[in-house]
């Protein structure tokens, strides 16, 4: 991982919490005036704002809100309802320790302004992070020199999916075709065969490998990899598995890559069973 896009989480979720902090006293003040209320005491309402704001952001880390890189399409969506639920147990955990014990007056008003603050401290914190984040790759800083292995269509759709998403990490360096058939490529250079790839890692600081053909070369790109300090991964279509529907599963202490197969007989039933495979997924880790 990029050390980069590590340290600017990490002083990511620092702000998100300074904020959150924020969020909790900005709303005290909003309901009571500007003032120290004695019937409100401030004192303890903020040493409990500071574990409520870290109950927030724990549940954020602990949900992968701040995965290295964000969540991109129809899947960034899920991050800002990571907010909205943190935001609920961390206003939940305050009205459950404050309120109820200290027999302080109850106001569900500053509890909806917690809420309403914190979340769109954290919104906009996360659209800022995601606008630093294209520049960097923009300016092609804190990015993975990639070079894609095999010229064809699974390795066309790679090179165009991660050229057009403006989240991923990787800087496309050239193509190699394993077997030498292909004369032209879409969206990045052809550099030459297998027999090119250490001169072609070496000249262009190869740092991430992205196998799409050469089955047959797979352990030996591992060991490759291995040896130069080279992030590799490969498409699922490389092993004839189509993607939406593999599953890392432990089986015996042991990972292994299970293949989930649907009957989808009209598009109905479509749209059911992948709701029924997302909740078996999250909430029961089963297929």
């Amino acid at each position: 991982m990029l050390k980069t896009l590590i340290w600017l989480r990490g002083i990511h979720i620092l702000v998100d919490g300074i904020l959150l902090l924020g969020a909790f006293i900005l709303a005290y003040f909003i309901q009571v005036g500007w003032i120290f209320s004695s019937e409100f005491p401030f004192g303890w309402f903020f040493i409990l704002s500071l574990l409520g704001s870290t109950v927030w952001v724990f549940f954020l880390v602990f949900t992968k809100y701040y995965r290295i890189p964000p969540r991109s399409g129809k899947r960034a969506f899920f991050d800002y309802f990571l907010v909205i639920l943190g935001g609920i147990v961390a206003v939940g955990f305050l009205i459950v320790i404050y309120f109820f014990p200290w027999e302080v007056k109850f106001s569900r008003f500053i509890s909806l302004l917690i809420f309403f603050l914190g979340s769109s401290f954290l919104f906009i914190s996360q659209i800022l992070f995601r606008f630093i984040l294209i520049y960097l790759k923009k300016q092609k800083k804190a990015t993975y020199n990639t070079l894609i292995i095999g010229a064809n269509r699974v390795g066309e759709k790679i090179v165009a999916d991660l050229n057009n998403n403006p989240y991923a990490l990787y800087d496309i360096k050239g193509i190699l075709d394993p077997y030498g058939m292909t004369k032209k490529f879409k969206g990045a250079k052809l550099l030459g065969k297998m027999n090119k790839l250490e001169e072609v890692c070496a000249n262009l600081k190869i740092t991430a490998i992205i196998q799409c053909d050469a089955f047959e070369h797979t352990l030996n790109l591992i060991s490759f990899c291995e040896e130069k300090d080279i992030k590799f991964q490969f498409d699922p279509a490389l092993r004839g598995v189509y993607e939406d529907n593999l599953r890392i599963r432990e089986v015996g202490g042991q990972a292994m890559i299970s293949f989930v197969k649907r009957d989808f007989k009209n598009e109905k039933q479509r749209g059911k069973y992948r709701l029924i495979d997302s909740i078996l997924r999250q909430v029961f880790d089963i297929d």
